[in-house]
């Protein structure tokens, strides 16, 4: 009787935590923030490992997301930028060659100063990063973008919800080629991060992450042109699938490496080629260099630097540090890419996983979503950080609180120490995750 009535009610109360996201929860309100995502995290772990089928993740996963439909985003203000990128795209002009401050005074279109005040300051000053495929989705937006912001809103999430169904087919069917549960996909498509992050405040990693697992669903059957194909798309979605395109190499072997890298090629041309003009190289490379350079936020190894720093030279050493960090990046990547075996599957998996990971441990800005990048890698290679990351990163929205932006040193060192604790205790005593599968979880 007892089980049946729990059985009921989790889904309800799991609902009812996405409702309160979907209902206008400030990122200032920053107790009940954290309070309700962490409860979400630990009501979903209990009713995965206790009661979840293919069909009722589908199902609840449907119903939280469609909470979020006239949701108008209130964690991030991302939003604002990608539906002015759209709208002057909308009126012939390269979002790569301009920033909002040289434009306020040149044009006009829906809602213009509003996009322009809500986007902030940071957003305001700079060129565009978002790549190609991305842009071509926010001009959609804008074209549905008339009277209200909520219009052009509700395009994107659309594709962003068509995109994460997709991610839920693809992934079982990658799962069951790797002779895993199909109902792992829970710990992905339920995730509390991938639902509010993705479709909630509209940043596309899901959708990236779609077309990276389009492409290793074709790599792991040896269509190397198709797989190239789809991981172009995803690099024209985000650029972070370019980290890891070297570490195919010896899985694939130089000739069809070859192959892979045409696809590639391809499908990049067909998305840049159309922004290429003027000094739009120029441009997009200095607006990447800042996130190397200039932005700081929630990073780990960064603030042991920081504060190393601080100490010695008497100030913020980030400038310096971001200079060297390109070279770090490179010599991790050829660590991963020729150092290991990478020949099977899984091997591949856990190097893509490692160097991501890597890469997101030493980086100064680490944002929520950024490690919707890393929770499949997780399930596929039986990691289970990323997946605890995926509930302590959220705690960075604490540094918004009704006082102003103000990072939390013990909210930062708590969510640290969990993640490096579970991290080294995986890498000594094997992967925690192996037990996915209910009701074993975490058992060693």
């Amino acid at each position: 009787m007892f089980h049946s009535i729990i059985r009921f009610l989790l889904p309800l109360l799991i609902l009812s935590g996405f409702f309160v996201f979907s209902n206008g929860l400030d990122r200032s309100e920053t107790t009940v923030l954290l309070g309700v995502y962490s409860g979400l995290f630990l009501l979903l772990w209990y009713w995965i490992k206790n009661f979840s089928t293919l069909g009722s993740i589908l199902f609840f996963g449907v119903i939280a997301r469609l909470l979020f439909s006239f949701h108008l985003p209130e964690l991030s203000q991302d939003f604002y930028r990608y539906l002015w990128d759209g709208q002057i795209q909308q009126l012939g002009i390269n979002p790569y060659l301009y920033s909002p401050e040289e434009l306020i005074d040149k044009v006009r279109f829906p809602q213009v100063q509003l996009l322009y005040e809500k986007m902030g300051s940071l957003s305001r000053g700079n060129y565009s990063n978002y790549p190609p495929a991305s842009q071509l989705l926010f001009n959609l937006a804008a074209f549905f973008h008339q009277d209200q912001v909520l219009d052009g809103v509700l395009v994107l999430r659309l594709i962003y919800f068509f995109g994460e169904l997709l991610l839920f087919f693809v992934g079982i069917t990658f799962l069951k080629r790797l002779h895993l549960e199909p109902v792992y996909i829970a710990w992905y498509f339920l995730n509390p991060l991938v639902i509010i992050e993705g479709i909630g405040n509209l940043h596309g990693e899901s959708l990236m992450f779609c077309f990276t697992l389009l492409s290793m669903d074709y790599l792991i059957r040896k269509k190397s042109l198709y797989g190239g194909f789809f991981l172009g798309i995803a690099v024209a979605i985000k650029l972070l699938p370019l980290l890891f395109i070297p570490i195919f190499y010896k899985y694939l072997g130089w000739k069809k490496f070859s192959v892979f890298c045409l696809g590639l090629g391809l499908s990049s041309a067909l998305f840049w080629l159309p922004f290429w003009e003027g000094s739009m190289a120029n441009q997009y490379k200095d607006t990447l260099d800042l996130w190397f350079t200039t932005f700081e936020f929630n990073g780990s190894l960064y603030n042991i630097v920081r504060a190393i720093g601080y100490q010695y030279k008497g100030y913020n050493i980030i400038r310096q540090l971001g200079e060297v960090t390109p070279f770090i990046v490179v010599g991790l990547i050829a660590l991963f890419s020729f150092f290991r075996s990478n020949r099977t599957t899984q091997s591949l998996i856990k190097s893509i996983l490692f160097l991501l990971s890597c890469y997101f441990f030493m980086a100064t800005t680490i944002h929520p979503w950024y490690i919707i990048n890393l929770l499949f890698f997780g399930i596929l290679s039986s990691y289970a950080y990323p997946l605890v990351w995926s509930l302590t990163v959220f705690w960075s929205y604490s540094a918004y609180g009704a006082q102003g932006f103000e990072e939390n040193s013990f909210i930062l060192i708590a969510e640290y120490l969990l993640v490096y604790g579970i991290v080294l205790w995986e890498l000594i005593q094997g992967p925690l995750g192996k037990h996915f599968q209910k009701p074993h979880f975490f058992r060693t």
